[in-house]
């Protein structure tokens, strides 16, 4: 099938999902365009934009006229220490672009994808996580994510918008704040010891190249009006990947669990259900947990 005539526009281009989101639209023959909040990012294709300048947003989507959108520029570090600029980026920035693309782009735009969290999930009673659950959020970057699907929703009769909630995935230029990318390092360097919070929390460590490979199955589905989970079901513990990482290296390092990294609302576990995701996508191969981790190692 051949997209060249296609025109994808990818906000938060330069972040970590966005680069390889890019690669696979390029390699899928469609014109990629994106936007960055950073002036340096600039090129003939990728904007700068800020996503709460709404005049600037809707100049882009008027010169575009993208016909499908991936919004990914958020504040996604639940750790971050702006609260304010992380509910005005997050709910505010999502309705501007909406907006933009309501008035400027709407005889062309086929789908919307909008990255929301899996976090709007909190604490639940059941192990498994799925769509019809009531979202219990327990953090800033939560509840923001949840108010942004509000504002999804109430697009939802007029543009074809699908919220996907992703749960974690890696890769290795993923920021070293993140956790897999933290360990992977100390054992790279060989380090003696490795300060983390809890490592009795579960959460899937999904390769990039599935998720993304969600957000393109689902770009060129004939759904809408959909909040969908892009997850694979298979969840470890921080000490899971640190035994993983252990025997790929031959290296063992003390792990000194470090009060101020302990979360005193952390989430415990985190497991999506892909049962909605099946109904609306045919799932592609997954990557083991193995093979995602071995990736970080042949650097």
């Amino acid at each position: 099938m051949d997209f060249l005539s296609k025109t994808v526009f990818i906000t938060g281009i330069t972040g970590f999902t966005g680069r390889y989101i890019s690669d696979l639209y390029k390699s899928k023959n469609y014109q990629v365009f994106g936007s960055s909040n950073n002036k340096e990012d600039q090129t003939d294709t990728i904007y700068y934009c800020d996503v709460l300048d709404f005049e600037s947003m809707s100049e882009i989507i008027r010169k575009i006229k993208p016909n499908i959108v991936i919004h990914l520029a958020a504040i996604s570090y639940v750790g971050h220490k702006d609260v304010s600029q992380m509910y005005n980026v997050n709910i505010l920035g999502t309705k501007n672009l909406l907006e933009a693309i309501r008035l400027f782009a709407h005889d062309k735009i086929e789908k919307i994808l909008v990255a929301s969290s899996a976090t709007v999930y909190g604490n639940q009673e059941k192990p498994i996580l799925d769509e019809s659950m009531c979202p219990n959020p327990i953090n800033d970057y939560g509840i923001s994510k949840l108010a942004m699907e509000f504002v999804c929703k109430s697009y939802f009769q007029s543009l074809p918008i699908i919220v996907v909630r992703p749960f974690n995935s890696t890769a290795p230029e993923q920021n070293i704040n993140f956790v897999v990318p933290k360990i992977t390092s100390a054992f790279k360097n060989r380090q003696a010891e490795l300060e983390l919070g809890n490592i009795d929390v579960y959460r899937e460590y999904n390769s990039i190249h599935l998720i993304t490979q969600y957000y393109f199955l689902l770009s060129i589905s004939p759904h809408k009006s959909q909040v969908v989970n892009l997850c694979s079901g298979h969840t470890y513990s921080l000490k899971e990947i640190i035994d993983k990482c252990a025997t790929i290296t031959n290296h063992s390092l003390e792990i000194k669990i470090n009060p101020a990294f302990v979360r005193s609302n952390e989430i415990i576990s985190l497991s999506g259900s892909t049962q909605k995701l099946k109904e609306l996508i045919s799932l592609p191969t997954e990557f083991s947990i193995d093979q995602t981790l071995m990736l970080f190692f042949k650097q």
